[in-house]
C-alpha cells in the first residue's frame, strides 16, 4: 500500500506491507517544503505576471492575492476555468484555466513523484506491485495530483474518503 500525503505544507510518502493485520512500513520518504501552499503561490505569482505588478506589495496585499489563488484552486476542482478578481487589490482581474494551473502545478507534482519513486527504490518494489494507493491530505483533491499519481502506479487512487480526515478515521480503526 502506498500511502500518498500531500498536504497544505509537507508531502510524505510511506510504503506499507499489510499482512495478517499489521500494517509494516516498508519505505518512507517525501519533501517537508512541498504543498498545497506551494500550489498557491504558483498562482500567485502568475497573477502578478498576468499583471505585470512590478510594485512593492505589503504582506496584507500579498496574503489577499494567495488567498484568491487558493481558492481559484479549489474551484478548478469542479470547474474547467475560473476567474480571479483582484481588482480592489493589484488593478486586474482574469481567468485562470484548469489546463494553464497543471502547467504551473506539474512540475511540483514531478517533485512529489520522484520523491515516490526514490521510495519504491528503497522498498525495493515496483508500482505495479502496489496493490492500493491512498489519497491523504486536503491537496490530493487537485484532478491533475490524482491523474498523475495514478500514471505512476498504474491504478486509479483511491480516494472515496474525505483526504483531510482520513489520517484520523485510520487512527481510530487501528486504535
Amino acid at each position: 500500500i502506498a500511502v500518498y500525503d500531500l498536504g497544505g505544507g509537507t508531502f510524505d510518502i510511506s510504503i506499507l506491507n499489510l499482512h495478517e493485520g499489521v500494517f509494516e512500513v516498508l519505505a518512507t520518504g517525501g519533501d517537508s517544503g512541498l504543498g498545497g501552499d506551494d500550489f498557491d503561490l504558483a498562482i500567485a505569482h502568475w497573477v502578478l505576471g498576468q499583471a505585470q505588478w512590478n510594485g512593492k506589495l505589503d504582506a496584507f496585499a500579498f496574503r489577499r492575492i494567495v488567498d484568491a489563488a487558493c481558492s481559484a484552486k479549489e474551484r478548478l476542482t469542479d470547474t474547467l476555468e475560473t476567474v480571479i478578481d483582484l481588482s480592489a487589490v493589484i488593478g486586474w482581474q482574469g481567468k485562470l484555466t484548469r489546463a494553464q494551473f497543471e502547467t504551473l502545478v506539474d512540475p511540483l507534482i514531478d517533485k512529489s513523484l520522484k520523491a515516490c519513486r526514490r521510495s519504491l527504490h528503497d522498498a525495493q518494489i515496483d508500482p505495479e506491485q502496489i496493490a492500493s494507493v491512498v489519497m491523504v491530505g486536503g491537496s490530493t483533491r487537485v484532478p491533475r495530483v490524482r491523474e498523475l499519481v495514478g500514471q505512476l502506479f498504474g491504478k486509479e487512487p483511491l480516494a472515496g474518503i474525505d483526504p483531510d480526515r482520513v489520517v484520523a478515521i485510520g487512527a481510530a480503526i487501528q486504535g
